[in-house]
């Protein structure tokens, strides 16, 4: 197994456990509002993570959490994505448009598809399948297999995998937001799975190209 390989698959572990960490940090905040929070404590595998019945390590309680669609946690989860598009942008614009300095105005539309291309490819090791704009400001983006959700089965059924499997996109929202944002674009970005684990990015920008 090479480099690329092994940081791919780190990255699969940590976003997988994200929205869980993002439910049992909000949880563990509500119950400390307006108090001292405690000190940490050292876990083991028969210890409770948060105060969600029988959320164990190892264990799916914490999405199943009432708090997993809360704003809390979605906000929670779109922020780690992007303060991640920020610092990516800059690591992989310097390449894409031959450096911060070079002075190159780049068009909108040559962001979507640094987006699709490099960012994309960074991330999950492809590029997305299809870009759509209507050339005033809106933005299309379709991924015909989204890594992140792809591996996503719930037992309660599909309509229980989509809702859990949508509350995940909020992190690959937040990085298309960063990297828009890294270029001076403010921009609004949210998903749906279209046919799973294909996934549609629209954004809605107020820039006219």
């Amino acid at each position: 197994m090479n480099d690329a390989n092994v940081n791919a698959a780190c990255l699969d572990f940590l976003v997988q456990e994200l929205v869980p960490t993002a439910v049992r940090v909000s949880s563990r905040l509500s119950e400390t509002s307006g108090r001292d929070s405690d000190a940490d404590i050292a876990t083991r595998v028969d210890s409770k993570l948060s105060s969600i019945p029988n959320d164990f390590p190892g264990s799916v309680a914490a999405v199943n959490s009432q708090l997993v669609n809360s704003d809390d946690v979605t906000l929670r989860i779109e922020n780690c994505g992007y303060n991640l598009g920020i610092r990516l942008a800059d690591l992989l614009a310097y390449k894409a448009f031959s450096g911060p300095s070079s002075g190159k105005v780049v068009d909108i539309l040559d962001i979507m598809k640094f987006v699709c291309r490099d960012v994309w490819k960074a991330l999950y090791g492809k590029q997305m399948d299809n870009l759509r704009t209507n050339h005033r400001g809106t933005f299309v983006l379709v991924d015909n297999g989204h890594r992140m959700i792809a591996h996503l089965s719930s037992s309660k059924g599909t309509a229980d995998t989509l809702a859990k499997a949508h509350t995940y996109l909020w992190y690959p929202c937040g990085v298309i937001r960063g990297i828009l944002y890294s270029f001076g674009v403010e921009s609004g970005v949210s998903a749906e799975i279209s046919q799973f684990p294909a996934v549609t990015f629209n954004i809605q920008t107020s820039i006219n190209n």
